[in-house]
């Protein structure tokens, strides 16, 4: 019962990300689960590992069937690319095999570097989200990346009348400094007023953050994650 909560609730976190795929595949096309042949099409080898998928392009999953199984091999596609391993932030190389262990309440789920991804609150159901802040998770990533975003009311027909918000995150990651740029379209105004930002893979000891020229103050939690709060309307941010 308690590892089926906690996957019910992962679901409810994830809500923001899922909601933001399926806009994609209305709005482009792009397919909602996708196989590595699909990430990694020069490797053929992938066309044999059917048990790993990539839901939307930031997250990778491979799901555990047997209850017996206490670890598995799992394939990391693109070579020069970092993921993470969502339950404990581990990063690991792309283009390569690793063994990872697979207690039940931990499905194998990493996450692509240079992704934001944004999280709700644990809820019983989604009439219970009313949001002051919404978090990021923003995996740092030694290059460029982009992460799309999509909002709106999420019970009406306003995004037929462009009553939406697709927001546009750009992450840059040099050894000693980290910055994001955000823009938006659409004419949807979120609920919430900030973000709260967690910052996983920092490989620096930051000295400032600087939201649009303005230095804030950031902290570390109890993960070892740096955190600090963001107006959502910031345009770029800044750590080094």
């Amino acid at each position: 019962e308690a590892i089926n909560r906690k996957f019910i609730e992962l679901r409810y976190k994830l809500l923001p990300y899922i909601y933001s795929v399926f806009w994609e595949q209305s709005r482009y096309g792009f397919p909602i689960l996708r196989p590595l042949t699909m990430m990694e099409q020069e490797n053929l080898e992938n066309v044999k590992r059917e048990d790993t998928f990539c839901f939307g392009s930031k997250i990778l999953v491979k799901p555990i069937t047997d209850a017996e199984v206490k670890h598995t091999e799992i394939y990391l596609p693109n070579a020069g690319k970092l993921w993470y391993n969502y339950w404990n932030d581990q990063v690991h190389e792309g283009a390569k095999t690793y063994l990872i262990q697979t207690p039940l309440d931990e499905m194998p789920i990493f996450i692509k570097a240079g992704t934001i991804l944004p999280e709700y609150p644990v809820v019983q159901n989604v009439e219970e989200i009313v949001l002051k802040t919404l978090k990021l998770n923003i995996f740092y990533a030694p290059y460029e990346s982009t992460t799309f975003s999509y909002e709106d009311n999420g019970d009406t027909f306003g995004y037929q009348q462009d009553i939406y918000l697709e927001k546009k995150f750009m992450v840059k990651g040099m050894p000693n400094s980290f910055e994001i740029r955000q823009s938006s379209q659409g004419l949807f105004n979120e609920r919430y007023k900030s973000y709260d930002a967690e910052f996983v893979g920092i490989p620096f000891e930051p000295k400032q953050i600087r939201i649009d020229g303005e230095s804030v103050e950031f902290s570390k939690n109890e993960n070892g994650r740096i955190y600090c709060k963001i107006p959502k309307d910031f345009l770029k941010l800044e750590m080094d």
